[in-house]
């Protein structure tokens, strides 16, 4: 009797999913609700650390005052820091237009990124429910969360320049899928030159991943007698152009020889190169374990589906994810935030490996309705204190600057220590106001309120 309901039960339910329109209402439910909730995040997370430093022209203290300034500004610090224009273009962009413009473009932005993961795991099918666990990894999987996509600078680094390497290896894996006329003809080939290009000037380590994934989507078009598109071409050409702008940029000499390991590393380990290197290696790929043992599961499901073209495309991400993570090993820092590109290949992984798994009423028994709704309450219950972690640190940050404002014309202000509690908060993790005065935090805070100094209460 109890296994007659489920079984009407299940019909019922895989009804519903096999209908097109409900998918479709759905999966715009999850893309809206995601937005309202970045942008509510976004709006409470303030401005910190480093966003001050780019209201001004790149090694001075004279403000930005137009967009002549920000190309001045992104050609000194080609010259002297280090080839990643794209990131630092967005990020003085962004501080010149304001933070509010800011909020609305990066809950969009996101919002890009969840279907560009998305639609390289699934391909061209509306699922909503695949989205939804699109969207509960990467919420959960994706390392120092609150760096890489709430904090103005961290997002522009990762979260956009992520965006933009993910829109330029979706063609590969759409034609792959499908080879459409579109995808196979020259003029759009030729449209999306600067996007190859300007994703190659965006991070070391998923920029050369993407290239490699863009290699092996090749070798597969290859092996399977397809014809090699315009794209394909065109995508190797620039994105490698743009790679080598960044890698080969004046500046970038310069700042390693400034660069040094982080003072929590070298009192564990030492200040011995190799031995640092080794040591953010291991720590790292230990915070990346959950998501590499939940691939490692995924891949098991995928090979019990004894379908081995679907391991292909699961091979190209995993093997993209390791190659971005070994190369880290040549940096002299190796900060969690870098892991981020890696982070969406897997969880690409992840989501295609289980887009193959095929749900009969035992599988739904056993795997999806328990589960999946525990899983959902954890990540509502999570949404919540994030939220309200959010609303808590805003609060402390208006409260600072208006200490600030009131003693504008003191020659030290003093202002309180703020906690963030969650990672996913954009302040958690990074620098914040010192003790001392000429620290580069409060030298750029103070220069932005323009303050003779700011230094932290004791």
């Amino acid at each position: 009797m109890e296994k007659d309901r489920f079984v009407k039960k299940y019909k019922v339910i895989q009804n519903l999913l096999e209908s097109q329109k409900t998918n479709r209402i759905l999966f715009l439910a999850i893309l809206v609700v995601t937005f309202l909730y970045m942008f509510f995040l976004n709006v409470k997370t303030p401005l910190i650390a480093d966003d001050f430093v780019y209201t001004f022209i790149f090694g001075t203290s004279t403000p930005v005052m137009n967009f002549g300034d920000i190309i001045n500004s992104q050609i000194s610090y080609y010259t002297s820091w280090g080839g990643r224009v794209v990131a630092e273009t967005l990020t003085q962009l962004f501080m010149f237009l304001g933070k509010d413009a800011f909020n609305l473009a990066n809950s969009l932005c996101y919002v890009v990124f969840c279907l560009a993961v998305y639609f390289l795991a699934v391909g061209r099918s509306v699922r909503f429910e695949l989205l939804l666990l699109t969207t509960v990894l990467i919420w959960f999987f994706i390392p120092m969360y609150g760096q890489t996509v709430m904090w103005l600078t961290g997002s522009c680094n990762y979260l956009w320049c992520g965006t933009l390497i993910l829109l330029a290896i979706l063609p590969f894996r759409l034609y792959e899928e499908k080879q459409g006329k579109l995808l196979n003809s020259i003029w759009f080939g030729l449209l999306m030159v600067p996007l190859f290009f300007i994703s190659g000037i965006t991070n070391e380590n998923t920029a050369g991943a993407m290239i490699l994934i863009m290699m092996l989507f090749c070798g597969v078009y290859y092996k399977r007698k397809i014809k090699i598109p315009t794209f394909a071409y065109t995508g190797l050409f620039f994105s490698i152009c743009g790679f080598l702008c960044m890698i080969f940029a004046p500046g970038n000499n310069l700042r390693v020889e400034n660069e040094s390991a982080v003072a929590e590393v070298t009192m564990m380990v030492g200040a011995n190169p190799i031995i640092t290197r080794l040591a953010y290696f291991a720590y790292n790929l230990y915070a990346l374990m959950p998501l590499v043992i939940l691939a490692a599961i995924a891949f098991v499901l995928l090979k019990n589906e004894k379908n081995k073209k679907a391991g292909v495309i699961f091979g190209i991400f995993t093997v993209a994810a390791a190659a971005a993570m070994v190369v880290m090993l040549a940096p002299p820092k190796f900060p969690p935030r870098a892991m981020f590109g890696l982070a969406a290949f897997l969880i690409i992984a992840v989501v295609y490996a289980l887009a193959q798994f095929k749900l009969t009423e035992k599988r739904v028994r056993k795997f999806v309705i328990i589960p999946g709704c525990a899983i959902l309450l954890f990540y509502i219950m999570s949404w919540g204190y994030v939220g309200v972690d959010a609303i808590t640190v805003n609060k402390q940050y208006i409260a600072r600057v208006g200490i600030i404002e009131e003693h504008k014309n003191e020659s030290s202000i003093q202002v309180p220590r703020i906690l963030p509690l969650s990672s996913h908060n954009g302040m958690y993790g990074l620098k914040d106001v010192q003790l001392d005065p000429n620290h580069w935090v409060n030298r750029a805070l103070a220069d932005y309120f323009g303050v003779p100094n700011i230094v932290l209460l004791p």
